[in-house]
């Protein structure tokens, strides 16, 4: 199970999942408030995400499962696990948004962000002109762009997450009960950190694997806070590795040369 960040949609995670070698059926659920999902209540906190993350859990049935989160999604499938515990096999998440103090500059930006296109083609040739959407890989892009704007009435296109709902998700962030959920994470899980963000320190990444019984935190060289948007196939090679490592320490005799990739299941776009 892929998890999107803040302002974004599951499908932006096929070009990283068609990319794998490990032989996974992917699934990328939009969250709350995001892309086809459901929207966001007045009053709803980020507590929201773990219940969108257990719901899809569900539907998928017993088996085995991993979870791979960016950023809010990252924080969503740790929320979800403490509140279930042996939900999740394994847990890579890649710069969880772990708020430690309040920081008005995302939620400041998040609101300044235009909401409407007369199309498609016009929202995707301004995003492809400005940062920091376009330092997205062409096909993530495009792909946001898909899945992210719905028509209006009028015909023109309105982004899915509204600038508020974004700016809100951010403002909130501080409220977010990841402290107490994280001793209660007992799978393997990876805090990956990209070694180029300014957004989340290696320093609170180091303290945040403190807290889990089974963490490790790694750091992806040349990479920054959107690296798998930017770089989806390293992304998925640095995925590779790390599925490579946790089903050889869970089954020995499992084999080195993996089946090809089945196809993704985007849900809610």
């Amino acid at each position: 199970m892929f998890c999107h960040a803040a302002g974004f949609t599951g499908l932006v995670w096929r070009s990283c999942a068609v990319q794998l070698s490990t032989p996974l059926r992917v699934v990328a659920p939009d969250l709350r408030g995001h892309g086809g999902a459901p929207p966001l209540a007045e009053d709803d906190d980020w507590g929201v995400f773990a219940e969108d993350v257990l719901a899809e859990a569900a539907e998928l049935g017993p088996g085995p499962l991993i979870g791979v989160g960016h950023s809010l999604g990252g924080t969503a499938l740790l929320l979800a696990e403490a509140r279930r515990p042996g939900t999740f096999d394994l847990l890579v998440c890649f710069e969880p948004i772990l708020a430690t103090h309040h920081d008005p500059t995302f939620a400041e930006a998040a609101a300044r962000r235009r909401a409407v296109f007369p199309s498609r083609a016009e929202a995707l040739a301004r995003y492809a002109s400005r940062p920091p959407l376009s330092l997205l890989a062409p096909e993530v892009l495009a792909d946001y762009v898909d899945s992210g704007l719905a028509p209006d009435p009028d015909g023109r296109m309105r982004l899915r997450c509204a600038p508020e709902v974004e700016a809100h998700l951010f403002r909130t962030a501080i409220s977010c009960p990841w402290r107490a959920a994280l001793p209660r994470v007992t799978c393997p899980t990876l805090l990956l950190r990209g070694g180029e963000s300014v957004v989340v320190t290696r320093k609170s990444l180091v303290a945040a694997c403190a807290e889990l019984p089974a963490g490790q935190l790694r750091e992806i060289p040349g990479m920054d806070h959107l690296g798998p948007l930017t770089r989806p196939a390293v992304f998925a090679e640095v995925l590779d590795g790390l599925f490579a490592d946790f089903l050889k320490s869970s089954d020995p005799a499992a084999p080195t040369n993996p089946a090809p990739l089945t196809p993704t299941d985007h849900r809610n776009a």
